[in-house]
């Protein structure tokens, strides 16, 4: 699995923890049993783990990045991917914030509506601006 493979994994496996609003303490080893990581196991452990941890400091930041369209408010698929990104961008020492919001931008365009990619790419502009 390469890193692009691994952090769509990672945003479907943020959006099945957000409509089974299992945030509190999710069994982030039963969802790893769901996908081959092969050496992307400890990056998308520890991506998820982080941001389930820290839901409220990434919605926050969202929040303040997304200029009257609150995280309660996006469609659950931009929601995961935008979530994905803020997580690289605080815990993901490796992953530059440029490349995050690019590989956002790419799993809106493939998992989102029409718009997703704008938007998205709006966001976390904002985002990155604010963080760095």
């Amino acid at each position: 699995m390469n890193r692009k493979q691994a952090r769509e994994f990672v945003m479907q496996t943020i959006f099945q923890i957000e409509i089974k609003m299992d945030f509190d303490k999710p069994d982030i080893e039963k969802y790893m049993t769901e996908c081959s990581a092969g050496n992307q196991k400890d990056y998308i452990r520890n991506l998820l783990s982080e941001i389930c941890s820290n839901l409220s400091k990434i919605d926050g930041i969202i929040n303040a990045a997304s200029d009257g369209w609150p995280s309660s408010r996006m469609s659950k698929p931009d929601l995961a991917v935008i979530r994905v990104a803020v997580g690289e961008i605080l815990f993901a020492d490796d992953v530059p914030a440029a490349v995050a919001i690019n590989e956002a931008v790419n799993l809106a365009k493939d998992y989102g509506t029409e718009q997703s990619p704008k938007f998205v790419n709006g966001v976390l502009a904002k985002v990155s601006k604010q963080l760095l």
